[in-house]
């Protein structure tokens, strides 16, 4: 029902429609949102249901229990200010890719997207770093999603309104089978819809794929050779440092602090029926994700 809210294009959402939306009862709607209103993830302004501040906690709890974005963020942001260009860390999530971090430049003509983002992996240069470890059954479920959803509908992101043009594509020499690695090479620019990007890989202590880092320009400020020329080294240099602190041993992360709750059993004495335990539980599972880190502190790729 939260994604429900969160990817629908109206702010304001009245019971009733969450109900059609989600195919729940409209019973459940309005225990669960009851429940959600207390808690401070949604808020009620008379009939309508809005996001509350305490929803943000949710959304990427498991994108930062993984600890990438503390880790390498500094690194991507030392790139950024080294480059003056946007630099982003994503992650594999099928046959998309996930933002971990970003760090944008302030300018007049510039895409950015915030953390959690989902786009398909043929609309960004990450997306042909990933693409390699495809087999044939990766593959063909990126046709059948593409075949399915022509105007990326399931990318909130994304801005539909037109189907992409066929990916120009050559075979793998390793499956027979195209896709977005075969229009990016590795260290080559992507360009799309006026952008320019060049990503590389960001590889753990075992030698398997992370993550991937890029360097997104627009095509005023680059072509194609100047953004390669310029951006691969540092971004090289880059890569070997966030490798670096992926394979530092005995690393240690800040933990987040407690989050002190009014007790969940005083709203549910309160509201009674009306509140669902098992609900606010549930969230606060959620919650612990962004503050559990592994016993040997290392990484694991929410892809």
């Amino acid at each position: 029902m939260l994604r429900a809210v969160a990817a629908g294009p109206e702010v304001r959402h009245r019971p009733g429609d969450l109900a059609r939306t989600t195919g729940l009862a409209r019973s459940t709607v309005d225990r669960v949102t009851t429940t959600l209103v207390r808690l401070g993830v949604l808020r009620a302004e008379g009939r309508d249901l809005l996001l509350a501040p305490r929803a943000a906690e949710l959304g990427n709890a498991y994108l930062a229990s993984c600890g990438l974005p503390e880790l390498l963020g500094p690194h991507a942001v030392a790139l950024a200010d080294a480059l003056d260009e946007s630099v982003s860390v994503a992650v594999p999530d099928g046959d998309g890719v996930r933002f971990l971090a970003q760090a944008t430049r302030r300018r007049a003509m510039a895409i950015s997207f915030r953390t959690g983002d989902l786009l398909p992996a043929e609309r960004c240069a990450p997306g042909a770093l990933f693409a390699a470890r495809w087999d044939a059954a990766d593959h063909e479920r990126w046709r059948e999603r593409r075949t399915k959803d022509p105007l990326d509908t399931g990318f909130p992101p994304c801005r539909p309104g037109r189907p992409l043009p066929p990916t120009r594509s050559r075979p793998s020499s390793s499956t027979g089978c195209g896709g977005p690695r075969g229009r990016m090479r590795r260290g080559r620019p992507a360009d799309r819809a006026g952008l320019l990007a060049v990503a590389l890989p960001v590889r753990g202590p075992d030698g398997a794929v992370v993550c991937a880092v890029s360097v997104v320009s627009h095509t005023s400020r680059h072509s194609a050779a100047s953004l390669t020329e310029q951006a691969l080294p540092p971004l090289r240099r880059a890569v070997a440092a966030m490798e670096r602190a992926l394979a530092e041993p005995g690393r240690r992360r800040p933990r987040r602090p407690p989050d002190r709750r009014p007790p969940r059993e005083r709203a549910q004495e309160e509201l009674g029926s009306g509140f669902l335990q098992s609900l606010a539980r549930g969230l606060d599972v959620l919650r612990a994700f962004g503050s559990v880190r592994g016993p040997s502190g290392s990484p694991n790729s929410p892809g």
